[in-house]
């Protein structure tokens, strides 16, 4: 199945796929993901390419589901990376989260106009 659009990020070298699905959130979660959205890791690299797929429950999206599934996509980032949030640069991956968050909702509201966040 095609992805309803694409973040990216670090620099435009790196994206993750997002997919909505337009189910009931038991369906979703008796597919192996969560209640409303699940992250999953599909990275070939760790520096350039897809890194993985967002998937939510359409009917359910709200912003702290969002958040969820990107600080999910922010903290593997990290790790696949080597690193872990320090008080040296937790201000950073503040800003990075920032920035994924602010490009999602960009691309979701040019795909679905109509949702309400």
């Amino acid at each position: 199945m095609e992805c309803d659009f694409l973040v990216r990020f670090n620099k435009g070298r790196q994206f993750f796929e997002v997919y909505l699905w337009d189910v009931h959130p038991t369906t979703f979660a008796a597919w192996g993901g969560g209640r409303w959205g699940y992250w999953s890791n599909t990275r070939t690299s760790d520096r350039l390419g897809k890194f993985g797929e967002a998937h939510f429950v359409k009917s359910r999206l709200r912003f702290d589901t969002i958040v969820h599934e990107l600080d999910h996509v922010r903290t593997d980032w990290m790790w696949s990376r080597g690193e872990t949030i320090t008080r040296r640069n937790e201000e950073r991956y503040a800003c990075f989260l920032d920035e994924i968050v602010r490009k999602f909702v960009r691309e979701l509201r040019k795909r679905e106009p109509k949702i309400k966040l």
